[in-house]
């Protein structure tokens, strides 16, 4: 297989050449057409031009060399040819000795297959375009970054140049509260160097963190990448799969101990059972005895419950006629009914004796009123007779 494409790559590469060649003939031949066409073209303007007075030199042209050039070109043409047709013949004698014939035959479809060929290249263009749009923006946003760094890094640096400068400016002249001296200037600048140092190094720091942090956001990317079996597939879930087996495995096991259990306990049980079925065989033995013994219980309840109902009977007549004699009776029965009714009886007594007081009252006031109408009546009659007789 090897052979065969690098003899079809040679194959393309003659077939290349010879196109080449031919396109380079065709060239020659055009040249030289193009050089004869110029000669007529002058000799008509010339004779154009005749009666205008416009004269015109001719155009002298060595042909000869053009003519050897064309043979030559033929001849390397044809020699090409030669060797593309031996080539030709012999991939043509591998691939049957190989008997792989089928690549000597034409493809079906070749065009489809030229215009997907280009579809696929057009494509990629875009696809190499856009990339390279791509990365422009990028080194543009890149740049635009890299300016507001510097530009936020030259501002951070005069600020803290400015800062220092105040302190610096601050500091000298200042006196230690507990010894009185003044501080020199000598460590105004060692505090200031000091804190430039440090500054440095938490900036080297924040740098190194946040490059850490970065890497690390990368790793755990890449874990998780590689932590996906496929899509909705974990190793996680791999490992938690394989415990869970191992647990119902184990489960499993356990299980099947308790079953082994089970089976001789049924043993035990059906042994007992069987043990059991002989007692019940006693039993019922007993439960006839029994059976007689309660119906000759039964035919006593009977008995007994008849002479219940007359019981029941004669003291219902007891009842009733208690009843009787306790209506006949009355208030005899009840001690505070009869205080209740000797209390009303005294108070109805008492009341009566009020009430004849109070007639007794009253006729004795109606017998005086009566005499005051009348008494009245003999005045008012007097009256008017002496009024009459007055008149």
């Amino acid at each position: 297989m090897a052979e065969s494409k690098k003899t079809g790559r040679k194959k393309g590469k003659k077939d290349f050449k010879s196109s080449t060649e031919s396109k380079d003939d065709n060239e020659d031949l055009s040249s030289d057409s193009d050089v004869s066409d110029p000669e007529e073209k002058d000799q008509e303007v010339a004779v154009g031009h005749i009666g205008r007075r416009v004269g015109t030199a001719a155009v002298t042209i060595n042909r000869e060399e053009y003519i050897q050039a064309y043979r030559d070109l033929t001849f390397d043409r044809n020699q090409l040819q030669m060797k593309n047709n031996i080539l030709h013949r012999r991939l043509a004698e591998y691939y049957r000795k190989r008997k792989l014939e089928h690549v000597l035959k034409p493809l079906e479809g070749a065009v489809d297959l030229e215009d997907k060929y280009q579809q696929k290249l057009f494509s990629y263009e875009e696809l190499k375009m856009k990339e390279e749009r791509e990365i422009a923006d990028i080194k543009s946003k890149m740049r635009a970054v890299e300016i507001q760094y510097e530009d936020r890094l030259r501002i951070a640096e005069k600020k803290f140049d400015d800062l220092q400068h105040l302190e610096r400016s601050t500091g000298t002249g200042l006196i230690y509260s507990k010894k009185g001296k003044p501080i020199t200037d000598k460590t105004v600048e060692r505090f200031l160097t000091l804190q430039r140092r440090k500054s440095e190094q938490s900036s080297a720091l924040c740098l190194r963190y946040i490059r850490v942090r970065n890497a690390v956001v990368e790793l755990e990317a890449i874990v998780r990448k590689l932590e996906m079996l496929g899509p909705g597939l974990y190793v996680a879930h791999y490992e938690q799969l394989s415990i869970d087996r191992q647990n119902f495995m184990t489960k499993i096991e356990e299980r099947e101990d308790e079953l082994i259990k089970n089976r001789v306990k049924c043993t035990e049980h059906n042994q007992i059972l069987a043990h059991i079925r002989e007692k019940m065989n006693h039993t019922d033995e007993v439960i006839d005895t029994t059976e007689c013994d309660l119906g000759d219980a039964e035919i006593e309840f009977l008995r007994a419950r008849e002479d219940l109902a007359q019981v029941k009977s004669h003291r219902d007549r007891l009842r009733w006629s208690l009843e009787a004699e306790r209506m006949k009776a009355g208030l005899l029965t009840r001690k505070d009914l009869l205080r209740d009714f000797q209390n009303a009886t005294d108070e109805v007594g008492q009341l009566r004796q009020k009430k004849e007081l109070l007639e007794a009252q009253i006729t004795k006031t109606t017998d005086e009123l009566r005499k005051a109408r009348r008494r009245m009546q003999l005045h008012r009659g007097t009256n008017h007779e002496t009024y009459n007789n007055d008149s």
